[in-house]
């Protein structure tokens, strides 16, 4: 499976003060890299964003846009997701994955049958979740970790998971 694009970096949460800064949610690791990105864009790349790392508030980093000098203007950019280039982004770390690498790969049984395909991966807080359209069409969400997901080979296109027993409701 060829390495994505565009990989989710960062989100503006909301403005912060009168001259178009923004709180902005790091989805890097470590957080402080997004501001070696270098320029990012909205997931169409129809916009462009250079950032400049201006504090910290709480979780969220304070950050200047290019071109963004006064709040109207951040209020506009609240929610909007950012993208950096693939190739621009760290090398990540051994048993690490960008959400874009599983998204879209087979989630597979520890005796090889296909159980399903992952559609999502979210992080609540808590710790990641992939999310699994199963074969019968059903969704199911499973943590991202031991004992749910075993080994993950993203480049090969599947990961191993290990779905609970559900025990069926008797009537």
């Amino acid at each position: 499976m060829t390495r994505p694009n565009l990989i989710k970096i960062g989100i503006i949460v909301a403005p912060h003060g009168i001259r178009g800064e923004v709180k902005l949610r790091s989805l890097a690791d470590p957080p402080e890299a997004i501001f070696s990105c270098g320029e990012l864009s909205d997931a169409g790349k129809k916009r462009r964003f250079r950032l400049a790392h201006k504090g910290i508030s709480g979780q969220v980093f304070i950050a200047a846009i290019e071109g963004i000098t006064e709040r109207n203007a951040a209020e506009l950019l609240k929610g909007t997701e950012l993208f950096a280039a693939a190739a621009r982004l760290p090398e990540r770390k051994p048993n690490q994955w960008y959400y874009r690498e599983l998204t879209g790969i087979e989630a597979r049984l520890a005796d090889g049958k296909p159980y399903g395909k992952i559609t999502q991966v979210y992080n609540f807080g808590a710790g990641d979740i992939v999310e699994i359209e199963l074969e019968s069409g059903k969704m199911e969400m499973l943590p991202f970790k031991a004992p749910f997901v075993g080994e993950v080979r993203a480049e090969e296109g599947y990961v191993v998971v290990f779905p609970p027993d559900y025990e069926e409701e008797k009537e």
